[in-house]
């Protein structure tokens, strides 16, 4: 993270530094400024990443999939996939289910962007964030937020 970031070394007041909520919201604000700061070297912001990385690993999506499933909103996402397809990473082609609808997918030189260039990068950005958790720690850490996000239905244990 940069030392102009909005979010360096801001301190939490003691009644908001047990707040999960506040905690996770700043570590949330932590790794977007750590993802901002990877990716930038290639032209890129952390949109375009995710949404790379997600088409990679889904196939060709609509935008508006794109755009529910990563919480970003349309108008952003058409910014976003205009300009991946203006560095020619990704391409638009007819949906053959619904040819009203396009599909977004990656460009041989995005597919080769994001595995020799992106990934690396971002793991080592990644690696960098979590730092201060030794390998245990990183695995409860997953464990926990796949949880909160995905055992939604799950009873929670005593």
């Amino acid at each position: 993270m940069s030392a102009d970031s909005p979010h360096a070394d801001v301190l939490l007041p003691a009644f908001l530094s047990s707040s999960t909520s506040v905690l996770l919201s700043k570590a949330d604000d932590l790794f977007s400024d750590i993802l901002e700061t990877a990716v930038e070297p290639f032209g890129l912001r952390a949109k375009d990443f995710i949404v790379l990385a997600a088409i990679d690993s889904m196939g060709p999506q609509s935008q508006q999939q794109l755009a529910r499933i990563h919480g970003i909103d349309r108008t952003t996402m058409v910014s976003v996939v205009d300009g991946l397809e203006r560095l020619g990473l990704v391409q638009r082609a007819r949906n053959p289910d619904d040819r009203r609808k396009y599909a977004i997918g990656l460009t041989g030189e995005g597919q080769a962007l994001l595995h020799d260039e992106l990934a690396p990068v971002m793991l080592n950005a990644l690696d960098g964030f979590l730092a201060p958790l030794d390998a245990d720690e990183r695995a409860r850490l997953n464990t926990l937020l796949w949880r909160l996000v995905h055992d939604r239905d799950r009873p929670a244990q005593p």
